[in-house]
């Protein structure tokens, strides 16, 4: 009985340690800095005030090859998948910062997926055509690509009840926060060499992800003077 136990726990340790690698994967270095690759940083957060969502997660491809990545957090704890812990939470914003290896060229955001599951009930939020965000990767620099935040809407059922109902995606510059991270907890990337390549254009329009370009006329239509 107690070995049962003793191997449930440590699997679940292992699980759990699985999850928390989701932002900040193993193999990420100064030594990941070359003539042909870069890495990308930023963060990836979500509204303190909004549902929290068994998972969200932040599609981009490489343009060249096709290739697609994901910027993937699970806030919400489970015994099997374990949680991503946070680096940061304050009134506004509560996430974590990310560092990915990749091969420099050009990338664009173009969907994402937020995913709850309560016990048989089970639903997905994504955007029902692809959209497309570019920004480029640098090579043998560190690329900010700046927060990532989710802004997470609410909805009611048939009985009345709050339920979450998708959101929208935040894109802004929090570069002293992130960058005070990243030296506290990751001494191994170097980023003197940081460079912004936060996007600034949609090629492919979206709704759902604002730029910080539009963040003002959002925050007024949804937000009224909060900022």
């Amino acid at each position: 009985m107690r070995l049962r136990i003793f191997s449930t726990l440590l699997l679940c340790f292992a699980l759990g340690a699985c999850a928390s690698k989701h932002l900040k994967p193993d193999g990420v270095s100064a030594s990941s800095l070359t003539s042909t690759n870069g890495i990308l940083v930023g963060s990836f957060a979500r509204s303190p005030d909004g549902p929290v969502y068994y998972s969200q997660t932040f599609y981009f491809k490489n343009v060249k090859t096709g290739e697609v990545h994901q910027i993937k957090a699970q806030p919400t704890f489970n015994l099997y998948t374990g949680k991503t812990p946070d680096d940061f939470s304050t009134e506004s914003s509560a996430g974590a910062v990310f560092v990915f290896s990749l091969p420099a060229g050009p990338y664009t955001f173009h969907n994402f997926r937020l995913y709850q599951a309560n016990g048989a009930f089970q639903q997905n939020w994504s955007s029902k055509n692809d959209y497309s965000i570019p920004f480029e990767v640098q090579p043998d620099t560190v690329n900010y690509v700046g927060e990532i935040k989710l802004d997470a809407l609410k909805g009611r059922n048939f009985f009345g009840m709050t339920v979450p109902a998708g959101g929208v995606w935040l894109v802004s510059d929090q570069l002293d926060r992130d960058l005070e991270i990243l030296q506290r907890t990751r001494t191994d990337i170097p980023v003197s060499n940081m460079v912004s390549v936060i996007p600034s254009r949609k090629d492919v329009f979206t709704p759902l992800v604002v730029l910080p370009s539009e963040m003002h006329e959002y925050l007024s239509r949804t937000k009224g003077s909060k900022p």
